[in-house]
């Protein structure tokens, strides 16, 4: 019969092993928000550090909440911590912040039959990074740590890879792609043309409206047509459309000008057609 754990006991066992606490050091990655998680003597304790960067540190305990740092990791520490936890490989996509990275397991079916892992995956303290690269991480629950760059990838790949997503090709020329540099590809040559197409809608929003502000209207709205913009616009109440090529020119004014129309421009067109009378418009 299993002897009973008296509750004082415990109690005192516990307090002198948190009192042994004091003073031990550990090695432990720390991100933004300063935390390491360590397991001692069975227990688990969550402390945090003081004046924490984002990095590999050996760590010194102050008290069972707290502790503090005392200097930067060694590259056999690291590589002894990091040995601890299974290897992914995976594709960098984008970069987030404080050395942390958006990627892509290189081979998707493994991350997902191993780790149950899917989709875009945070990678921390990534040192360096270019999109395309490939590189082996960590596996630690749901934290995966940067180990190192892929030495069975072709530097090579990545450069063509970024090549073509800087020409804005639709599908990259290059050989032997794995499904992971395929998505990855994928995602940025779609955020590439998005960004591109939302940055000129931007700017003909801004030529539009201030075309029309200078006189003295308002945009509503705007649609573009073959290689002309149909304008939607009013002025005192009144709402007016007027179809102009990518310089402002008009092509049509929306009102009878015996075929002048392109003696106008979409600001000066404004007067034009409020002072027309009714029959011409």
């Amino acid at each position: 019969m299993p002897k009973k754990i008296n509750a004082l006991d415990l109690i005192n066992r516990l307090g002198g092993a948190e009192a042994a606490l004091h003073g031990q050091e550990f090695m432990a990655p720390l991100l933004r928000d300063g935390r390491a998680r360590l397991r001692l003597r069975g227990l688990i304790y969550e402390l945090r550090v003081t004046d924490a960067r984002p990095g590999w540190w050996c760590c010194r305990i102050r008290d069972t909440r707290h502790a503090e740092i005392v200097t930067e990791a060694m590259p056999w520490q690291r590589g002894d911590y990091l040995a601890l936890w299974p290897a992914l490989r995976l594709v960098l996509l984008e970069p987030l912040r404080a050395g942390a990275w958006l990627a892509l397991p290189f081979n998707p079916a493994d991350a997902h039959q191993r780790f149950g892992l899917a989709g875009p995956l945070p990678v921390n303290l990534v040192e360096g990074g270019q999109p395309f690269e490939r590189i082996i991480g960590r596996v630690e629950g749901s934290t995966i740590w940067y180990d190192d760059i892929d030495q069975r990838a072709d530097l090579s790949t990545a450069e063509a890879l970024r090549t073509a997503l800087a020409a804005e090709q639709e599908t990259p020329d290059v050989a032997g792609l794995g499904a992971g540099e395929q998505a990855t590809y994928t995602l940025l040559i779609e955020q590439t043309i998005d960004q591109r197409v939302n940055s000129i809608a931007a700017r003909t929003e801004r030529r539009l409206r201030h075309a029309l502000e200078i006189g003295g209207a308002q945009l509503l709205g705007y649609e573009l047509t073959d290689e002309e913009l149909r304008v939607t616009w009013q002025r005192n109440g009144r709402r007016s459309v007027t179809l102009v090529g990518t310089d402002l020119g008009v092509v049509s004014a929306g009102i009878c000008l015996s075929g002048e129309d392109d003696r106008f421009d979409l600001t000066s067109i404004v007067g034009v057609i409020q002072d027309a009378p009714g029959f011409a418009r």
